[in-house]
């Protein structure tokens, strides 16, 4: 793998690779049909045995400051339309009720280490930025969990593909069980591959 590229003024806890321009076309196919702006890309942090980006990090900021909730994003075509027809079958309510009884304490501890993540890829400076000028802005990015959800006492998953993102990337999930068994550590087997 190659060394972690970090940007922002602190270390956070995951390497990823720099943005290049192979990567950026690699992802423009990946993402043909999906609406993405491909300008929030900073690296890949995860690829499948087939070396194709199977997750990117992001910007926690787009145009404008607009806060960016999505750290971790799904790229791999495959692993989006396995998690598609998952979450059609009532898939994100079965997680959340796994959580729900199995780790409640830890998801919201997952969800402050999101927190700390994305603050984590900005730069000191744009963080003071932030603080004193944007402060509605500040106070999203600092308080959001996993894919800038609100979180509390219950669980809201909102998206299989932000949690199986942010699985893959990290290498860590309150519910990794449930993602294991429901096939989400697979791949498409060189079937569905886009030539990168």
């Amino acid at each position: 793998m190659n060394q972690g590229i970090f940007f922002g003024g602190l270390m956070p806890p995951f390497f990823y690779e720099k943005r290049t321009p192979k990567a950026l076309a690699c992802l423009n196919r990946q993402m043909a049909g999906r609406r993405f702006d491909s300008a929030l890309m900073l690296g890949t942090t995860a690829r499948c045995r087939f070396g194709r980006p199977r997750v990117i990090v992001c910007s926690p900021l787009g145009k404008g400051f607009a806060p960016f909730p999505t750290t971790f994003w799904l790229s791999c075509p495959w692993l989006v339309r396995v998690i598609g027809a998952l979450e059609a079958s009532g898939g994100v309510k079965e997680l959340e009720l796994w959580l729900t009884h199995r780790s409640v304490k830890s998801w919201r501890s997952y969800n402050r280490e999101h927190q700390r993540l994305r603050l984590a890829l900005l730069s000191r400076e744009r963080r003071a930025y932030l603080s004193a000028f944007k402060p509605e802005v500040w106070e999203r990015l600092r308080t959001a969990g996993v894919g800038g959800i609100s979180y509390g006492f219950e669980v809201n998953v909102k998206c299989l593909h932000l949690q199986t993102a942010s699985w893959l990337a990290l290498g860590r999930h309150p519910g990794v069980a449930w993602l294991e068994e429901k096939g989400l550590a697979e791949d498409c087997k060189g079937q569905g591959c886009v030539v990168c």
